[in-house]
């Protein structure tokens, strides 16, 4: 009798709901209201469901560190909607710019469809630019570069550029000029959810004058990003262009001496700038010691810098030599400790994944 109430229980169990995770997509650029030389601006989006049955979708409107929402559309089997204006119609914001957070169940991502278009109204009609909907795990991360290539005319087109932050970002803007040299830099943080958008750009940004080919390097050293650029001609034409995930060319030989005797001996075999493999660290009063050994793609020495660390860490010498003394809490869990690593000025970013112990 206990064995068949322990199968329909089991049963049972089986047969209960479970909860469904969600998935998100972002439009990194919407916005409505007024802009330079008389231009009026606002963005529709457009959702398209393949599922045979009704798909809800929640979405929001970061602008800056702001939230508004959520608004919430449910689709009928194989239903089209298309929402005109919507930063202003449902979200209530009159003149702004910002990004789009969609959120619908995991299982209902596949069915959705999503397309977004930004554009101005003008006496001689609409000229717009369709925005993609990206994933979060697209967006770049710690290690890559965002390329966003600005207009070919400055004399006749604007450039605006700016992101999305999916986590807590900081990053380094680069003002790479045509013939690549590096005109001017500027650091940067931003919150998890926070969207900006610079204006004009390289004059706000760099405090300099743009020029004809100019591209933007985002430099990420911490979090996720998604990056995106506008080129608004002078008739008030947009592109979008997307911010492409790049990274330098500079090869690190890199790897860790974990017992500091003189080997190596977890590698980066592939050249990513990520370990192979994890190392242990021990939780508990006592501090762990390992020797990061890393040269340039000749022998070149190699100047380090700790980035970020899931628990304390510290670079005690000048050869690589790291201290970190993780908390009992962090028992069981896994991290990384991203160290930033420069060879004759130029910097690439290498990650050890750690598990503690």
């Amino acid at each position: 009798m206990n064995k068949l109430r322990n199968i329909l229980t089991a049963a049972a169990i089986v047969l209960l709901p479970v909860a469904a995770s969600a998935a998100t997509l972002i439009v990194p650029g919407a916005g409505t209201g007024p802009g330079a030389n008389n231009s009026q601006w606002q963005s529709s989006l457009t959702l398209h469901s393949a599922a045979p049955r009704p798909v809800t979708v929640s979405i929001v409107f970061h602008t800056g560190k702001n939230v508004a929402g959520p608004l919430t559309v449910t689709l009928a089997a194989r239903e089209t909607v298309t929402i005109a204006d919507i930063v202003k119609t449902k979200f209530g914001i009159s003149a702004g710019s910002g990004a789009l957070e969609i959120t619908v169940d995991d299982r209902n991502l596949r069915h959705l469809a999503v397309n977004s278009r930004t554009f101005n109204t003008a006496p001689e009609g609409e000229f717009g630019q369709d925005i993609p909907a990206v994933r979060p795990s697209e967006a770049a991360g710690a290690g890559d570069i965002a390329a966003i290539t600005g207009p070919s005319s400055v004399a006749t087109s604007r450039f605006n550029f700016g992101l999305y932050a999916v986590t807590a970002t900081t990053l380094t803007w680069e003002l790479v000029r045509a013939d690549g040299t590096i005109a001017g830099t500027a650091d940067a943080t931003f919150a998890a959810g926070e969207h900006v958008q610079h204006n004009n750009g390289i004059a706000s940004v760099f405090g300099l004058e743009a020029k004809d080919n100019d591209t933007v390097h985002a430099r990420v050293t911490a979090g996720n990003a998604i990056f995106f650029g506008s080129v608004i001609n002078a008739t008030g034409d947009p592109t979008f262009v997307e911010g492409v995930r790049t990274r330098d060319d500079i090869l690190i030989a890199f790897g860790v001496d974990d017992d500091e005797n003189g080997t190596i001996d977890f590698t980066d075999a592939d050249g990513d700038g990520r370990l192979d493999q994890e190392i242990e660290l021990f939780t508990g009063a006592f501090p762990n010691y390992f020797r990061i050994v890393a040269t340039g793609e000749f022998g070149e020495a190699v100047t380090l810098q700790i980035v970020s660390s899931t628990s304390d860490a510290q670079l005690i010498d000048a050869n690589g030599t790291l201290r970190t003394s993780p908390f009992d809490g962090l028992k069981g869990q896994t991290g990384e400790i991203v160290v930033k690593a420069t060879v004759r000025g130029s910097s690439s970013l290498l990650t050890i994944p750690v598990r503690y112990r």
